[in-house]
């Protein structure tokens, strides 16, 4: 059995600002820093084999502290980069809300039947999370990923079978809070 650590990146500007940041290169602020810390006091206990992260700043940066400090292999995966939310991307999440209101909630009930101008399907994340899961989910290691919203939350509905709805859920994963997750 495969056990997954799923972590969020620590914070960035957008983060602070509750804005959309999608595919946007941000860096880790202040914050972000001082969660990633936290989260390795967290993890000093845990075993884990290998760290896995996506391209964007924020993921590459936090998965590579983690492994610096807790010295465990790390590698960046191009199936882990954020989802493109096209136009909504810089905007605050209240402002999609107010200007998009059918869209959004749409697009958290049924991600995959929504098309946001110029974002990448949710149909396309979905599909690979599955080859990121068929590649390293199905080994006995202990795993942890760092991915951002919604890719985070596209994991956990791959890893536990539930079905693709962005919508919270009591367990979500919050910003650089460990969630563990196991895969039979």
């Amino acid at each position: 059995m495969c056990k997954i650590f799923l972590v969020r990146p620590g914070q960035t500007d957008y983060d602070s600002q509750h804005r959309v940041q999608g595919s946007l290169n941000l860096p880790l602020n202040e914050g972000g820093f001082r969660e990633v810390e936290a989260l390795i006091e967290s993890l000093a206990d845990q075993e884990i084999d290998l760290i896995l992260s996506g391209p964007n700043e924020p993921s590459h940066s936090t998965a590579e502290i983690i492994s610096e400090k807790l010295d465990v292999p790390f590698k960046s995966s191009d199936l882990l980069r954020n989802v493109s939310q096209g136009i909504w991307e810089g905007l605050e999440v209240d402002e999609v809300k107010r200007k998009f209101p059918t869209v959004y909630r749409h697009w958290e009930d049924a991600p995959l039947e929504v098309a946001i101008p110029n974002a990448e399907p949710i149909e396309a994340a979905v599909k690979r999370v599955t080859k990121l899961m068929k590649q390293y989910g199905r080994k006995d290691k202990q795993i942890l990923i760092v991915a951002p919203e919604p890719l985070a939350t596209l994991i956990a509905c791959n890893v536990e079978g539930r079905k693709v709805c962005l919508h919270h859920h009591p367990q979500d994963i919050k910003r650089c809070k460990l969630q563990t997750l196991h895969r039979a």
